[in-house]
């Protein structure tokens, strides 16, 4: 955890937080057999170098605790479970405790542990180490838990002894402070006395809703709705309007603005008021930046949200129109069926056809062997002064399809019967773009409005250019009221939508 120290101003890490060596709560067998059993070799040789049992469990205590974890606990914070399991690994009597009886023999036995180990004892040079190491990092990080690792990181690689963790933490805290008051400084001198002035008032001034200006900043996006893509859009102007913030974090790391946003979103206006005026002015001049780097990110959200919305209500449009057309087909299918039957052997038409070829028949047997020039009369004795029966089966034929056509008729006509049929065909199959342009038209002048005032900056994600050339087309001809516009650019050229399906 980090805790504040509020008179001083400093963040302290604590050592849990860190990779910092320390004992363990919990050491396992495993672990004591690993770590802290001692050899041959290092028992004669701590045995060479002491004159009491408990002078020789000191020295073994400290070597094995230095291989262990890189620097000197001291002897009463040697968890006691290692001081008995080395204790017993060398046979020394129950009772023995790891004690100097003076502090120069202690200190002659580290040096002799550093030499054994192979490492230096340079404090100055490690406290060089570990501010040169914290200073570059804290422009970047902010934790001081961050910083004390990569510094602990740094001594260890050029093979000197750790100072105690309380060098490394209070180093962390003073040239952290150093360093983010530096940053600050300069992102209130990058800012123009009237921008300075303009995020003042965020904290004095009050909103329409009664609270202060300053709580916009925090605001999140609402739903994907026409009324919130409208206010976002406003949220937006409202925020540039404040100044550009790219320019006041120039040269700031993002982890650094990051922080800085989240200090001033987690306090109120009262609050970062207590605040020196240069402090104050950066933080929540980083909490603008993130809330305008917020604002785009929700509105490109809310736009692939929107947009997948009024997909959705196309699609079911297309199925609405699909189940209205449902009932069309089954009256389709019905009527067909009706015309089949008067087509069909049994019904009016065959029936009239039939008795038609029987007539046609029975003329050209009457008139057969009848020259090409006879006369009517000689026609009208041959036919027995009876009507034609050719005139008769063309009357039988006629009837036969006047039945169809009072058929069609009563399903309301040949062209209401031609309309269904194309409803049907309009949209058969899932072409549901076709019903998306009427869904998005109430958008569309807010959609230009943020591509066209550079609010919303497009990228293409490769080289490929066609989408945004496509877009810029179409902001060319933002103003024309007909339902198409031209497919060729200002060069003559034909703009390339083959990215897009042919629905």
């Amino acid at each position: 955890m980090l805790s504040v120290v509020w008179g001083l101003g400093w963040v302290v890490a604590s050592i849990e937080r860190t990779a910092y060596p320390r004992f363990k709560r919990l050491i396992t067998a495993h672990e004591l057999h690993l770590f802290f059993s001692p050899t041959r070799d290092e028992l004669q040789w701590a045995a060479d170098a002491t004159d009491c049992d408990e002078h020789l469990l000191a020295l073994l205590a400290m070597l094995k605790s230095y291989r262990r974890m890189g620097c000197f606990p001291a002897l009463e914070d040697v968890p006691v479970m290692v001081v008995d399991f080395v204790r017993r690994a060398v046979e020394l009597p129950e009772g023995t405790l790891p004690v100097y009886r003076a502090e120069r023999t202690a200190k002659h036995h580290r040096g002799l542990v550093r030499k054994r180990v192979g490492v230096t004892y340079d404090q100055a040079m490690a406290r060089g180490i570990v501010e040169q190491s914290i200073r570059k990092e804290a422009a970047a990080k902010n934790r001081p838990a961050d910083l004390i690792n990569i510094a602990l990181e740094k001594v260890v690689e050029a093979g000197l002894e750790l100072p105690g963790f309380s060098t490394f933490d209070k180093m962390a805290s003073k040239i952290r402070t150093e360093v983010n008051v530096s940053i600050r400084t300069g992102i209130h001198d990058r800012m123009s006395t009237a921008q300075r002035a303009g995020l003042m008032r965020l904290l004095e001034e009050r909103d329409s809703d009664g609270t202060m200006l300053f709580n916009r900043l925090k605001k999140p996006a609402k739903g994907p709705t026409w009324s919130h893509f409208k206010n976002l859009t406003k949220r937006l102007e409202w925020l540039d309007g404040l100044g550009d913030s790219d320019v006041w974090m120039d040269g700031v790391a993002a982890g650094k603005i990051t922080d800085f946003a989240g200090e001033a979103d987690a306090a109120d206006a009262s609050e970062l008021r207590d605040f020196v005026p240069v402090k104050r002015i950066a933080l929540v001049a980083a909490l603008t930046h993130k809330a305008r780097m917020r604002v785009r990110d929700d509105l490109a959200t809310m736009f692939c949200k929107r947009v997948a919305t009024k997909i959705k209500k196309a699609k079911a449009e297309l199925e609405e129109i699909r189940l209205a057309e449902r009932e069309i087909v089954e009256a389709l299918i019905g009527n067909y069926r009706t015309v089949l039957k008067y087509i069909d052997a049994g019904g009016p038409a065959q029936e009239a056809l039939t008795k038609a070829a029987a007539m046609t028949a029975e003329v050209r047997q009457a008139l057969e062997g009848l020259d090409e020039d006879a006369s009517v009369d000689e026609v009208a004795t041959r036919l027995e002064g009876r009507v034609s029966p050719a005139v008769l089966a063309q009357v039988v034929q006629a009837g036969g399809l006047g039945a169809i056509r009072r058929a069609v008729e009563g399903f309301g006509g040949f062209a209401g019967q031609y309309e269904q049929i194309e409803k049907v065909s309009a949209h058969h199959g899932n072409f549901w773009e076709v019903l998306l342009y009427g869904q998005i038209g109430r958008d569309r002048a807010v959609m230009f409005d943020l591509a066209g005032a550079e609010n919303l900056v497009f990228t293409a994600t490769s080289e490929d250019n066609r989408v945004l050339d496509a877009l810029a087309h179409a902001q060319r001809h933002q103003a024309a009221r007909g339902e198409y516009i031209t497919a060729f650019n200002e060069e003559g050229k034909e703009v390339d939508i083959s990215f897009a399906t042919q629905n």
